[in-house]
């Protein structure tokens, strides 16, 4: 059954490579050393058997530090991709709450004009209302202006009063609000 190696597992054994290779470096630079003090020396033989060492250990220490480069390499690599998949992870969570943030737009967009288009349909008939009830009052002003002349005449007729010159004036009071009130006679004449 394979083993599962974790982050944690790779770094330890990165630690335990880096001192492997340390230690074994350490060595191999003591023999060097010691080689040229014995080469210095012309002590030949200490010389000799301090190079057959060397060249013993320095395999060693060559893999030593190869391995630790080598799990460093993949402890990095490790790390990369779970910095990718984490950045992966986080755009996708980005991406997701700006498509929840859109569709929330969308909709109330959506709604805010239903609601205009309804509020601008009960303004078209409070409108075509105001229109009607403004018509309504100048009929009824000029109804009354009609039975006003009537009054006058039945008056003038009865010998009540004297007929005048310039005959009755009429009610105005709406046809005067309309006048002076350019909204008024706006609505009055728009198109329905």
């Amino acid at each position: 059954m394979a083993t599962t190696l974790t982050a944690a597992d790779i770094a330890g054994q990165l630690e335990q490579a880096q001192r492997e290779a340390g230690e074994l470096g350490t060595e191999l630079a003591r023999l060097m050393g010691e080689l040229e003090q014995a080469a210095a020396a012309k002590d030949y033989g200490r010389a000799a058997e301090l190079k057959q060492q060397a060249d013993a250990l320095r395999p060693r220490a060559m893999l030593a530090q190869s391995q630790a480069v080598a799990i460093r390499q993949t402890l990095d690599g490790l790390q990369e991709h779970a910095r990718q998949e984490h950045a992966a992870q986080i755009e996708e969570e980005r991406q997701e709450r700006a498509r929840e943030a859109h569709a929330v737009a969308t909709a109330s967009e959506k709604a805010a004009v239903a609601e205009s288009e309804r509020l601008l349909a009960q303004v078209k008939e409070r409108l075509a209302d105001v229109r009607q009830s403004l018509r309504a009052a100048l009929a009824a002003e000029a109804t009354a202006g009609q039975f006003r002349q009537e009054a006058y005449q039945i008056a003038v007729d009865a010998g009540w009063q004297e007929p005048s010159a310039f005959g009755v004036a009429r009610p105005n009071a709406v046809e005067a609000a309309i006048d002076f009130r350019p909204l008024l006679r706006a609505v009055l004449q728009a198109a329905e």
